[in-house]
């Protein structure tokens, strides 16, 4: 009984905050899928768009057909499920669009002339970062959903792209050529200060992307000469190579990029490029080489971006100066358990 009320105290709390932070409730309880599933895009092969499938990659289905058949690429959900960013090549612009779980209400959130790419969600679901070159150099932008308070947050001379922002919305990771030629994986905070370098090797690192936890961080390296996922602790230590062309499973030599984390930490799935097609392929967090690939060779599958309703973060405030993340799904165990 005590664990009960403890659960409930929780929903009352969470509840309570988003409306004192001015969300309706409707947008709290907003529709997101009810089971795990992994989304990616599509070429002209298929209908070109975004697809949805289940984790061992049966039931493939589309979500949303782009009509002219342009790529949406950097698929990232928002942390709550409620909606899926990217963005894609429509009326020879390259701008950030929003669409909901359900592949209605398809927004276009960026209208440039110039390349504005990379979404990723701040964990409250009402602001996106993503790059763009609109200054004539790639630097790291951030936005409301909305479309309005556009801040520039890294304002470098040097290429700065790919941003991922932390679960607790404290930090953006992001690639940079700043230090050195090639490219490194960085980390500011949320309004582009206080910056570390995570990674310093040779050759290129980019595609950052967190873990759900925030523990860990997951990114595309080509220090070896080919493009491999690599994971590490959120403060660059103990880096792991995660993906191998030496992989021991048939299947050929392919380079793996675009990784997405499993919410559970356990996997990461990537695209998996070679012999002229793109798949999406799962392998193992503790780079044992251990890997699947779930969509067909001979096709452009690309992107994944993976979500599981018992890992959904929800905003989350106990007062302005108080800030904590609690999940659904934690919420939804406690319940199962008491």
């Amino acid at each position: 009984m005590r664990m009960k009320y403890t659960t409930a105290l929780y929903m009352v709390t969470l509840i309570s905050a988003a409306l004192f932070n001015g969300m309706m409730l409707s947008e709290v309880l907003a529709e997101a899928p009810k089971d795990e599933l992994i989304a990616f895009s599509t070429n002209p092969v298929q209908e070109s768009g975004i697809w949805l499938m289940d984790p061992d990659g049966k039931n493939q289905r589309a979500l949303l057909v782009i009509e002219g058949k342009p790529v949406p690429l950097g698929l990232v959900w928002s942390l709550d499920g409620t909606r899926i960013a990217f963005h894609t090549e429509i009326n020879e612009n390259i701008d950030v669009y929003v669409v909901d779980a359900n592949g209605q209400n398809l927004l276009q959130l960026t209208n440039h002339e110039a390349e504005d790419s990379w979404p990723t969600w701040h964990p409250g679901g009402q602001k996106l970062a993503f790059c763009t070159n609109r200054d004539g150099n790639y630097e790291i932008y951030a936005v409301t959903l909305a479309g309005q308070g556009l801040v520039n947050l890294t304002n470098d001379p040097v290429r700065d792209r790919e941003p991922a922002w932390s679960p607790d919305g404290r930090k953006i990771a992001f690639a940079s050529k700043r230090g050195k030629s090639l490219g490194d994986i960085w980390v500011m905070d949320n309004h582009g200060g206080n910056l570390q370098n995570l990674t310093n090797v040779r050759g290129q690192d980019l595609q950052p992307r967190w873990s759900t936890d925030g523990e860990k961080v997951g990114w595309t390296s080509r220090r070896d000469g080919s493009e491999e996922i690599w994971a590490m602790d959120a403060d660059g230590a103990n880096e792991l190579k995660v993906s191998s062309k030496q992989d021991p499973n048939p299947g050929g030599s392919f380079d793996c990029s675009e990784p997405s984390w499993k919410p559970n930490g356990k996997e990461i799935a990537s695209t998996a490029l070679g012999g002229g097609s793109a798949t999406i392929r799962i392998h193992a967090a503790n780079g044992s080489l251990q890997r699947l690939d779930l969509t067909r060779q001979g096709r452009q599958n690309r992107s994944p971006a993976w979500f599981d309703p018992d890992f959904a973060i929800v905003e989350f405030s106990v007062s302005p100066a108080e800030k904590q993340v609690l999940t659904w799904g934690w919420l939804k165990r406690m319940g199962r358990e008491n």
